[in-house]
């Protein structure tokens, strides 16, 4: 006797549409609430930026732009500079390699801790409490800037390279961490499982089942971080600490301009060579681009995807190779070659001083001006971070579209070649201009605006917009690379013009693409202020230099709980306006008849 079983109807098409009917109040109400969402914040920032009463403008500083931007074509070529220039560019790299180095340590030792993939079973009670301690220390370090890491480090260290190695590799391992323990439980878990059913130890279990296949994406991720870690080290020069940052700011205060432009092309020669090398490594392993580690969750399903693709492509990379026979020697070179030692860290003057300052950050006290100075400094802060993310905004929409690589559908496959060319010319200037806007760190675009503009949020807005916007245009450049064309091409097929098919069909996912990562920008903008602070800009950057420059710690420990307070304030704000984002977007996948994609929580810096 067979017993049968009716499987679930599926639901009329009537019936869905019904489910997920939405009327044009709705729309309209989304669309009111959207607009609300975007002007106010603009709006208010804008008064904060604009007092009242007060110049902006430092009429008298504009001529010296004027005279920075004239010796752009004459840069300092003589033989001495030359050498400083690369001695720079070399320690500069030192520090980048050696930080890396270091993230990578405490990025696979967090992420495995993290990773609820890498036990075997629920952990015991001590283990999850340990664990979420170990979790909540990573959030810490990861929400304090590297600059700042780097000051306090040398408050210790004195002006030692190791505080320059410590400053980039705690908060990118703690970021690292995060990656890589998502990446670790994103992985298919059947490999792992089998061999743990088979009675392999679970050291082995985890070497065999599970990071073979998360391999490529712990790799592509490493040398994404790395080409961070190259800006990060060009920022930290700003402390003193040495590399091409600190000659930029050196030469900018003596107002050498012709020394300020050969020291700009020098950071824009390894920062290119670094992108392109990053760029070509992540083709070849056919996994992830920049855009996906920085995505937050909406990057999740194109990272699934290109892990599956990557099977059908071959296993090997002739860049992956090389990358993987360059690193240990370069690494052991860069050891050699910075006179890092660790012996610093244990030596009884670094554990006197250790001690002494944090008794003297105990207990937390308000910088001078009191209250009035922290609860002015605060919204300072949020207003930069608000309108950098529209100078960002603007740098994108309209460089970004150039900088994209186009995907040709059948009507571009059947053009002249020699259409192809203004295209290739201008993504070549696109993608040069965003390099540009990224490779100069936020620290030099301020001195440059405090030239110009008189110290405030402006200055510091624009600032780090110009320096955001470049890397913002890079991301939503390689997320519209992955948009569809088949819409557009059917569209055309029947006889719609191109442009109206272009703007029909792409407009509405590098809509969706462009908010996404502003969102994710804007968490990073909170951080980064304190770059932008250090150098005279108005927020929280500022006090916490004013204070540190003064010794005063109480003051610093509570303008660091007060940063640290408001940048995972913005990280939950933004993670929820984007999983309402990626909701929305599944819903109209759904009421297509389409399955909703997997999501994902991976996201990176």
């Amino acid at each position: 006797m067979t017993l049968q079983v009716d499987a679930p109807s599926e639901p009329s098409p009537a019936a869905t549409a019904q489910a997920y009917r939405v009327t044009g109040r709705t729309v309209a109400a989304r669309r009111i609430v959207g607009l609300l969402l975007v002007a106010v914040p603009l709006v208010w920032s804008w008064r904060q930026a604009m007092p009242d009463g007060s110049d902006v403008v430092n009429r008298s500083g504009l001529s010296l732009v004027a005279d920075l931007f004239a010796s752009m074509l004459h840069p300092q070529l003589s033989t001495e500079f030359l050498a400083v220039v690369l001695n720079a560019m070399v320690v500069t790299l030192v520090f980048a390699v050696l930080g890396t180095a270091g993230a990578l340590a405490v990025g696979l030792a967090g992420g495995i801790v993290l990773s609820d993939a890498a036990w075997h079973s629920r952990p015991p009670r001590a283990v999850r409490a340990l664990r979420l301690l170990i979790r909540s220390l990573l959030v810490a370090a990861r929400s304090v800037h590297e600059l700042v890491w780097a000051l306090l480090f040398v408050s210790v260290l004195g002006l030692d390279p190791l505080a320059a190695v410590l400053a980039i590799a705690v908060p990118f391992g703690a970021q690292t961490a995060k990656i890589f323990g998502e990446t670790l439980d994103g992985i298919p878990p059947g490999p792992l499982l089998t061999l743990r059913n088979a009675g392999a130890r679970p050291i082995a279990a985890l070497c065999y089942g599970l990071f073979p296949p998360a391999a490529p994406l712990l790799l592509s991720y490493t040398f994404y971080r790395f080409e961070c870690a190259i800006r990060s080290a060009v920022v930290l020069g700003v402390v003193g600490l040495g590399g091409l940052g600190q000659e930029l700011v050196v030469s900018l205060q003596s107002r050498n301009w012709d020394e300020v432009w050969t020291l700009v092309w020098a950071v824009l020669l390894l920062s290119a060579v670094v992108d392109l090398w990053n760029s070509r490594l992540r083709r070849d392993l056919a996994v992830v681009t920049c855009a996906d580690w920085s995505g937050g969750q909406d990057a999740g399903a194109r990272r699934s995807s290109r892990a599956e693709d990557r099977n059908a492509r071959p296993a090997t990379s002739r860049w992956a190779r090389a990358s993987a026979v360059v690193a240990v020697p370069g690494l052991l070179l860069a050891w050699l070659a910075s006179e890092v030692s660790l012996s610093g860290l244990s030596s009884p003057r670094t554990r006197d001083l250790t001690v002494r300052l944090l008794d003297e950050m105990w207990p937390p006290a308000l910088p001078n001006g009191g209250w009035p100075a922290l609860a002015e400094a605060i919204p300072d802060t949020v207003a930069i971070a608000v309108l950098a993310m529209a100078v960002a905004v603007i740098i994108t929409l309209v460089i970004g579209p150039w900088a994209g690589r186009a995907r040709h559908g059948s009507f571009d496959e059947r053009a002249h070649p020699t259409r192809h060319i203004p295209r290739k010319v201008a993504w070549w200037a696109a993608r040069a201009v965003l390099l540009v806007l990224r490779s100069i760190p936020p620290t030099v675009w301020a001195v440059i605006a405090l030239l110009a503009l008189f110290p405030g949020v402006l200055p510091g807005a624009l600032a780090l917009g110009l320096y955001t916007g470049g890397i913002l245009g890079r991301l939503v450049a390689e997320a519209w690379e992955s948009v569809d064309t088949r819409p557009r091409d059917a569209l055309r097929a029947i006889g719609t013009r191109g442009w109206l098919a272009s703007v029909a069909t792409i407009v509405p996912p590098s809509a969706h693409h462009l908010l996404t990562y502003t969102l994710y920008r804007f968490e990073i903008c909170i951080r980064d202020t304190a770059v932008v602070g250090v150098v005279g800009a108005a927020g929280l950057g500022r006090l916490i230099a004013e204070n540190l420059a003064a010794f005063r710690w109480p003051a610093v420990t509570t303008l660091l709980v007060a940063s640290f307070a408001l940048s995972v304030g913005s990280e939950a704000v933004g993670r929820r306006l984007r999983r309402a984002l990626q909701g929305s977007a599944g819903e109209g996948r759904n009421r297509s008849g389409r399955a909703r994609p997997p999501t994902s929580t991976t996201g990176g810096r």
